[in-house]
């Protein structure tokens, strides 16, 4: 009984410390896009990388640029439009706020086909 109690203990210590080595989303924030560029990476990756990315552009840009990962390393907020790659051609389109010195990850591969300065019409920018 007492093996077990020690046993069921060490669950939570271990839980924690694979949680304290994981790094955090910032990792990748800006990585190897300049300052007062916003970017996209085509590939997925964690922490630190070479990859140039798919899209950088210093001003409002339209196009096509395969991403999994983008950042905004802007002085400005930016509205971001991009489709869901499907199989059978382009799926959903969408638009998202992408505040400056922030980034995110697309779980789906993406393609990004509009950035944009962004008007500021009171609501939040994530």
């Amino acid at each position: 009984m007492r093996l077990r109690t020690i046993a069921l203990a060490a669950i939570p210590a271990a839980f924690l410390g694979v949680m304290a080595s994981a790094p955090s989303a910032s990792a990748w924030s800006s990585a190897n896009c300049t300052e007062g560029n916003f970017c996209v990476w085509a590939d997925y990756w964690y922490g630190d990388t070479d990859t140039p990315p798919s899209l950088a552009t210093d001003g409002e840009w339209s196009g096509g640029a395969r991403g999994h990962i983008y950042y905004n390393n802007t002085s400005r907020d930016v509205t971001m439009t991009y489709v869901v790659v499907q199989d059978e051609g382009q799926g959903p389109t969408y638009t998202a706020c992408v505040s400056k010195g922030h980034g995110s990850y697309f779980t789906r591969p993406m393609s990004v086909t509009k950035v944009v300065w962004r008007e500021d019409d009171g609501s939040p920018c994530w």
